[in-house]
Parts: C-alpha cells; structure tokens; sequence
C-alpha cells in the first residue's frame, strides 16, 4: 500500500501538470508530499485544465490497469483525456482524498 502522508492528515488540494505528467498532492497545510507520474491526454484527445470539485471512481482520474498490463510507463501522454494513475496509487487517492477536494490541471 502508498503511504504518501499520515494517514490521518488527508490531501487538500491535487494538481496534475500537464508539462511533466505528474500529480502533485498537497495537505491542509499546503506543503508539497510526494508525487506521482501520471498518463494525461494524448495529442488527439488533450486533457482540459481548469478545476475540478467532484469525486467518482471512474471519471477524470482513475486507474489503467491495460497500461500497467501492457507494459506502458506512465509520465507519457497516452490517454483520451482523462488522467491515468497507477492503480495502487488511484486506491490510495480515494481513500485519502476528501469529497470536495480541489484538482486543478495545469500545463
């Protein structure tokens, strides 16, 4: 299992870039933990930016298990828009990340 922060303290905010595919988590007191590649949207099916404030297993982030399955790294853009995370990884995600909880994508 991920263990990124505590597991008492809860992410407050995520932000995906778009330039290094990567997943940046903050807490509440809005200090960077670790981070995590991630797989965005390919050329031909580009990630939007802005935010966003809902919390769903399998819209915008999720996991891809194909990829993993495939041998596919992540940190390359490849998806359809959405933003693929490690399965393990997307587990602990959900778990720790409040309903509610800011995702900002940037480039």
């Amino acid at each position: 299992m991920l263990k990124l922060i505590a597991s008492a303290e809860l992410i407050a905010s995520i932000v995906v870039d778009l330039s290094d595919e990567k997943l940046y988590l903050y807490n509440q007191n809005r200090e960077h933990v670790p981070t995590m590649l991630v797989s965005t949207g390919a050329a031909a099916n580009p990630t939007g930016r802005g935010e966003v404030y809902s919390k769903h297993r399998s819209i915008y982030l999720h996991g891809a298990p194909w990829q993993e399955a495939g041998g596919l790294s992540f940190g390359v853009p490849r998806s359809h828009g959405c933003v693929r995370v490690p399965s393990p990884h997307v587990r602990w995600l959900y778990e720790n990340t409040p309903m509610g909880t800011p995702v900002t994508i940037q480039s």
